[in-house]
């Protein structure tokens, strides 16, 4: 391997040095899935490469671990809107690139979201080869920018990619596609999966009649759909032949406002929600499920919701629109509905409902789909390490 190979990376919102900390400290993880700084870190400790990650996370804090430095380091104007926003963004790149050059960093992997791209041109004109990876698409799936200040910025970023990334990675084949489009198929890119701990999923029951149960996992926005769910409930109160109930688990901005419509339509016998809900609370709401539901609008660059590997995992078709990435990944577990069209995303969910053989193919579908997202040769660490052998190709 290449003398201590060091690598920077900046690793988005999450507080990685307080999960750290616990995990040092044997506590339980009460999340479904596996850290992608888990698995990163992992795969250092094991390769005893010289890391320095940081994270946006609000609250500062600082932790050694051997090999790896971890630290949470906020952007300024971290929740402004407008040119503020985009300030913060610049400002934050710059001062990610000043880090990376004063720790003497051979690569550098940014996750997306972390400054826009073609700041981090700023890494490549200091030295440092510099990766994007991609939890989120460039643009929603058949929704390109519109507006100046945005097709100004995909043509900022198209720059980046085409002469200044050394490559990318991301979690779905619309991620790669975008890439490549941008980039002119001029860089590698190397496609991962979210991974979970198989432990805990079970199959739900095949729906057999009567109360049909779908399950909305996620970040209470209305870019994610959330309001909409009040719709589709009172939809089917009037169309289905059956109840049809909506368990919504996730906290965000626009709980409050669902809250809101839900005493207003008197909709709070088929829209409950639960709230943020810690692992074992949320695979007993997976394992009363028939149904799981991502009605993410097109307004919203989703990669590939880690909801959809959870559904699959137990046992659960999707309910979702092309613009959630899921297609290409788990497809033959969803019925597809039309963007920002909660009609369509009624009849999807009556034809599950009304549709046995439909609902049973979808069904029977899982756990073959699910295979990917317990397998760490498709996770996140392993295109890291694809990547750093296509750029060092001494690496052993």
């Amino acid at each position: 391997m290449k003398p201590e190979l060091r690598l920077f990376t900046a690793l988005g919102p999450g507080d990685i040095v307080n999960a750290r900390k616990n995990q040092l400290a044997g506590l339980a993880v009460n999340e479904t899935s596996i850290a992608f700084s888990e698995q990163l870190f992992a795969y250092c400790r094991l390769h005893n490469i010289k890391t320095l990650a940081i994270s946006s996370n609000s609250r500062i804090d600082r932790l050694e671990d051997k090999n790896i430095t971890m630290e949470n380091r906020p952007k300024s104007f971290q929740n402004s809107g407008g040119l503020r926003f985009h300030l913060s963004l610049t400002l934050y790149g710059i001062y990610l690139a000043i880090r990376a050059l004063r720790f003497r960093a051979d690569i550098a992997i940014i996750d997306s979201g972390t400054s826009h791209y073609f700041v981090l041109t700023l890494f490549r004109a200091v030295g440092i080869p510099v990766v994007a990876n991609l939890h989120n698409v460039l643009w929603p799936a058949g929704f390109p920018p519109t507006g100046f200040v945005h097709r100004a910025i995909r043509s900022l970023n198209r720059l980046f990619f085409r002469y200044a990334a050394a490559g990318a990675i991301g979690v779905s084949p619309e991620c790669e596609r975008q890439v490549q489009a941008e980039s002119d198929h001029r860089i590698p890119f190397f496609q991962y999966r979210c991974q979970f701990r198989r432990e805990g999923f079970r199959h739900s029951p095949s729906y057999q009649g009567g109360t049909f149960r779908i399950v909305f996992v996620g970040r209470a926005e209305k870019n994610k759909g959330l309001l909409d769910l009040a719709q589709m409930a009172a939809d089917l109160k009037i169309q289905a032949s059956v109840k049809v109930i909506f368990d919504v688990c996730g906290d965000g901005p626009a709980l409050l406002e669902l809250a809101k419509l839900i005493e207003r339509d008197r909709l709070s016998d088929v829209v409950i929600i639960h709230g943020r809900l810690e692992r074992e609370a949320l695979l007993k709401v997976y394992g009363e499920a028939h149904a799981a539901i991502v009605p993410t609008r097109s307004n919203f660059t989703e990669g590939m919701p880690q909801v959809c590997a959870e559904a699959v995992l137990s046992g659960l078709p999707v309910i979702t629109s092309k613009v959630a990435n899921a297609f290409d990944v788990i497809g033959a577990a969803t019925i597809e509905a039309e963007v920002d069209n909660i009609d369509s995303y009624v009849s999807a969910i009556l034809s599950l409902i009304n549709t046995p053989a439909l609902y049973t193919r979808l069904k029977s579908e899982c756990a073959q789909l699910a295979l990917q997202f317990v397998d760490q040769e498709q996770g996140y660490s392993t295109a890291v390490q694809r990547m750093i052998e296509k750029l060092y190709p001494d690496v052993s």
